[in-house]
């Protein structure tokens, strides 16, 4: 409200000149009561402003230089803390760079660690296979034997039924019994 007053009143007082110089031309000579007049008008001007204009630009000036301290301040103080934090940022970055090392290096121990337990693995599992191949391998060459010999012995005694059946008299075949349980007597007593 008082700044609209202390406008009012400068722009009064200001356009108050131009009413003069709006009338007639005084005469040649100059007159002391204009001088005065004038000395009044500028007084009264003058008073106006320090009385009224002066402690709103007083009040004006101190908060703007307020608001522009308070701001410095505050950037002040914004910026040493953006200062922290990017320093903040580059410890962090630098222990980041460290930690990717040590991961890395990690890994890498890791990474060997797993290599050489799937090559024992693949190893034990390679000397696996092969006892498991050498037991098929013998398995199954005995179990060739056994047939074989199963059908050896199997030719053998149908051979040996012919043979008997044609050429063997009743005399040959007490004579084989004899030699039969003889042998199996001696074997007995070993």
């Amino acid at each position: 409200m008082k700044l609209k007053t202390t406008v009012a009143v400068t722009v009064g007082v200001g356009l108050t000149p131009a009413l003069g110089f709006c009338a007639e031309r005084a005469p040649e000579g100059g007159s002391w009561v204009a001088l005065l007049f004038y000395i009044i008008n500028f007084a009264l001007f003058v008073f106006i402003l320090v009385h009224y204009a002066a402690p709103a630009f007083r009040k004006f000036f101190a908060d703007r230089s307020g608001r522009i301290i308070a701001n410095l301040d505050r950037s002040q103080t914004n910026f040493r803390s953006a200062t922290d934090t990017a320093r903040q940022a580059e410890t962090q970055l630098a222990s980041l760079e460290a930690e990717k090392a040590r991961l890395l290096t990690e890994m890498n121990e890791e990474t060997a660690r797993d290599v050489a337990r799937i090559q024992e693995l693949g190893q034990a599992s390679v000397e696996r296979i092969r006892r498991d191949a050498e037991l098929t391998a013998r398995s199954i060459v005995d179990r060739g034997r056994r047939i074989v010999q199963t059908h050896l012995a199997a030719t053998a005694a149908g051979l040996a039924h012919r043979l008997i059946t044609n050429d063997f008299e009743a005399g040959d075949q007490n004579r084989l019994l004899r030699e039969f349980l003889s042998t199996m007597n001696q074997e007995a007593r070993l």
